[in-house]
């Protein structure tokens, strides 16, 4: 039988679409990719197209400054499925991103989808922490979203949502509070010695100091790929790094980078945990992009959004019946 032979009532998805994404320094300090907007526009056309393939699926969408969606919904045509924008003011800012999530989870949407970097995603969690998440990567730095093809993404976030129970993944996220503010990190939030934001993005392994990562897998880029050489990380587990020492890690620092990071120690800690971060830091990097001033900086472990999971959104989909 087919995911499709009993459709339920219309959901609604969520899309926040970054238009600035992927535009950072690290094109210029390694291979980063830089994905132009009529890429982008493409890329969430094809979302698109495979969200509308499934009966009972409307989209909200954040109506960004360089009309991305606009532009999306022209090239996917009638493939697309039904589509309104949120009444808001945009900026053309990081809190466009934020506020639009907020919005989104206000409004009861059945699950966010964000096209961007690791900076869309973590301003996406800010606005709704613990949101059904589909990150979809279109950034520069791509350690959480998924790289998979858009049209995959959207058919596969189409048949979870119209499940009794969606296939959503809990995570792991580290909430850094300091004198300059809070934030939240979906990756990894290091404490670094430089004293100035200047680009933001974080290439230089000297100038890490410590910090706490979600995630360890060989196959990410950035801190995480540096964690996986401690092993496997618990679910519900944040792992602390302190740079520094004799010993080194080789690993993929960001795209065309691959570096040696040297690494004292390393311990995890579980969500609820709270750590002072070092005093003698700079500035707090989130999700490997220098943000906020260390000053009496504390770091949480807390929990993260709930994420798709692709292989079982998709296990038992065999297409609409025919005949």
């Amino acid at each position: 039988m087919s995911d499709l032979d009993h459709p339920p009532s219309t959901r609604t998805v969520g899309l926040v679409a970054n238009p600035m994404s992927s535009k950072d320094i690290r094109r210029l300090t390694g291979l980063a990719r830089v994905v132009d907007i009529e890429e982008k526009a493409n890329l969430v056309a094809r979302l698109l197209v495979g969200l509308g393939s499934v009966p009972s699926i409307e989209v909200s969408a954040m109506d960004d400054q360089a009309g991305l969606v606009r532009r999306a919904v022209g090239l996917a045509g009638r493939s697309a499925p039904p589509l309104s924008f949120i009444e808001m003011e945009v900026e053309g800012s990081e809190s466009d991103t934020r506020h639009a999530s907020e919005l989104l989870a206000l409004r009861g949407a059945a699950c966010l989808v964000t096209v961007g970097g690791d900076g869309t995603v973590r301003a996406a969690a800010e606005g709704w922490p613990q949101a059904p998440l589909v990150p979809l990567a279109a950034g520069t730095n791509n350690a959480f979203a998924f790289t998979d093809e858009p049209t995959v993404v959207g058919l596969a976030t189409a048949l979870a949502v119209t499940r009794p129970v969606p296939p959503f993944i809990p995570t792991t996220a580290v909430e850094v509070e300091t004198t300059g503010g809070s934030a939240v990190a979906v990756i990894d939030a290091v404490v670094v010695s430089d004293r100035w934001v200047g680009s933001g993005a974080v290439w230089d392994p000297s100038h890490l100091i410590e910090g706490l990562v979600t995630s360890a897998r060989r196959t990410a880029v950035g801190i995480a790929s540096v964690s996986a050489a401690f092993g496997e990380l618990a679910s519900g587990h944040a792992r602390l790094l302190t740079f520094g020492g004799d010993s080194s890690v080789r690993a993929v620092f960001g795209p065309g980078l691959v570096l040696d990071v040297p690494v004292l120690d390393h311990v995890d800690l579980p969500i609820g945990t709270t750590r002072n971060l070092d005093v003698g830091a700079g500035l707090v990097a989130l999700d490997g992009e220098r943000r906020l001033p260390a000053v009496d900086a504390v770091a949480r472990v807390i929990e993260g959004p709930r994420v798709l999971d692709l292989t079982a959104a998709l296990a038992s989909y065999q297409g609409p019946a025919t005949g």
